[in-house]
This record gives structure tokens, C-alpha cells and sequence, in this order.
């Protein structure tokens, strides 16, 4: 009896391994997204920390030039790094875009596979219902013949 050989067993395989890659890079841009969320909130809570500290400054008027200039250098540090945080987001949102299409492709074309392997071995088996059938027919005329 033949054995079943699904034709494109090789690529299904490459595909399935794939996908596993493609999974384990896009949870780990997930959660480098993450960590600059927080990032970033931090970032936003330190403006708010500054400018509150700002405001009660001058609400005292007893503060030195000086310390209002460190306010103001320190906010001018965190408008850039800020800026520097929503960029790096940018990126790696569209890095996250990107590998999550490339993941439902894969997916999409595993299933394919998965749709074609089933459809190839019913069409063996039925080959194979074929040969027996033909076999046991051939089998019933011999005797039928004795």
C-alpha cells in the first residue's frame, strides 16, 4: 500500500517554524513598545513634577534667578527627551505593524497548507479505496471464474 506524502510537507514546515519566529519577535517589540510607554510616562510625570515645582517657586517669589533657570534647563531636558522617546515609539510601532502582518500572512498561508494537505490526502485515500476495491473485484471474479 502506498504511503500518504503531503507535496509541500517541506514548506509547511519552514512556514510553521517561521510563524514561531515571527511570534517570538513581534512579543518582543511588544514589549520593548511597552517599556517606552513608560518610559514616556515617566518622562510626562517628571514635567508635570517640574512644572508644579515651578509654579509653587514662584508663587513663594523668594526663588533665585538661578533656580528658575534650572527649572527651565531641566524642562528644555525633558522636552527632548521626550521627543526622543516618541520617536523611538514611532519606530517601533511601525516595526510592530510590520511583523504583525507578516505573521497573519504566515498564518494565513499555513492554513492554506494545512487546507491542501487535508484535500491531498482525501484524494489518497480515495486512490487507495480505488485500488482495493479493484483488488477485491479481482479477487470476486477469480473465484466467480473457479
Amino acid at each position: 500500500m502506498k504511503k500518504f506524502v503531503f507535496s509541500l510537507e517541506a514548506l509547511a514546515k519552514y512556514k510553521t517554524t517561521l510563524e514561531k519566529k515571527q511570534k517570538a519577535e513581534l512579543a518582543r517589540v511588544i514589549t520593548q513598545l511597552n517599556a517606552l510607554y513608560n518610559e514616556r510616562d515617566a518622562v510626562l510625570a517628571a514635567l508635570v513634577d517640574n512644572a508644579a515645582s515651578q509654579e509653587q517657586a514662584l508663587r513663594k517669589q523668594n526663588e533665585l534667578v538661578q533656580e528658575l533657570k534650572r527649572h527651565a534647563d531641566y524642562r528644555m531636558y525633558l522636552r527632548e527627551w521626550l521627543e526622543e522617546v516618541q520617536q523611538r515609539i514611532v519606530v517601533a510601532e511601525a516595526e510592530e505593524k510590520r511583523l504583525r502582518a507578516l505573521v497573519i500572512m504566515t498564518m494565513k498561508e499555513l492554513k492554506t497548507l494545512n487546507r491542501l494537505r487535508t484535500e491531498q490526502y482525501q484524494a489518497y485515500l480515495t486512490e487507495v479505496q480505488k485500488e482495493e476495491n479493484l483488488v477485491i473485484g479481482d479477487i470476486i471474479a477469480h473465484r466467480n471464474n473457479t
